[in-house]
């Protein structure tokens, strides 16, 4: 089983064209098709200023990894690299990110995929309250503003089996094409706290591929949530629960 991992980090600031010339990065246009086999950064549209011929604030955007701790070793130098090159993060704003790819091919069956779903679903302010990030703040409002799942898309994608109804835009979590993306809403430059994102995407890949899970009780928190989505609302006592169910 593959356990291939990428990641994206959004930030304000930084030179992007100095950062590729000076630390042997490769620059790129958003939306340009590249092979993700070497560090390289972007320019973001809602992040980017282009002053002159120069692109300052963007994403750094890691190759396909496999080797976590080597992963940990390089998002340290680069997160050295940024700081001093000026690159930071605007309190209060979810405009940088920091961004998970996890391969897919852990979601072996529509049973898999049918976990996930319900999994993301029944615990879905829990996650988003997660993904802004428990050491960072930023508005309170921005699960409402994110367009959370809703149980429409939810109960039509696994009744219908096409995921193309959970739509991607502003879900926290979304399914591409190759790979499972947890989007973080808060990037930071501390790496214990980009560690801690890491450590969740991780825990919930293996509780996923974990054949035996407690279904019955997710199953229960699914009910749960369909019932009362009208009042659907970050619970610290189903946080917890949702760490107990993927071990974190």
């Amino acid at each position: 089983m593959k356990k291939q991992f990428g990641y994206e980090l959004e930030f304000f600031g930084a030179n992007l064209n100095y950062l590729a010339e000076k630390y042997g990065l490769l620059f790129y246009e958003k939306y340009t098709r590249v092979p993700y086999t070497f560090y390289h950064v972007k320019d973001e549209p809602d992040i980017t200023k282009k002053i002159h011929n120069s692109y300052f604030g963007g994403e750094l955007v890691s190759p396909i990894l496999n080797d976590y701790q080597k992963c940990l070793k390089d998002l340290r130098f680069y997160l050295k690299v940024l700081k001093k090159e000026g690159a930071f993060l605007k309190k209060n704003s979810s405009f940088t990110g920091f961004h998970i790819h996890l391969d897919r091919s852990f979601l072996t069956n529509w049973e898999d995929i049918q976990k996930l779903l319900k999994f993301l679903y029944a615990f879905q302010p829990e996650i988003y309250d997660v993904a802004k990030g428990e050491h960072e703040k930023i508005r309170d409002s921005i699960f409402l503003d994110i367009k959370p799942l809703t149980a429409f898309k939810v109960t039509g994608c696994l009744q219908t089996r096409n995921l193309a109804m959970l739509g991607r835009k502003g879900n926290c979590i979304c399914l591409n094409g190759t790979t499972l993306e947890l989007r973080y809403f808060n990037s930071s430059l501390d790496l214990d706290i980009l560690d801690s994102y890491f450590l969740f995407a991780f825990h919930l890949r293996d509780y996923i591929q974990n054949q035996q899970s407690d279904l019955e009780l997710l199953e229960y928190y699914y009910q749960k949530a369909l019932k009362n989505e009208d009042n659907f609302s970050l619970s610290h006592k189903r946080k917890k629960m949702m760490k107990k169910i993927i071990k974190m």
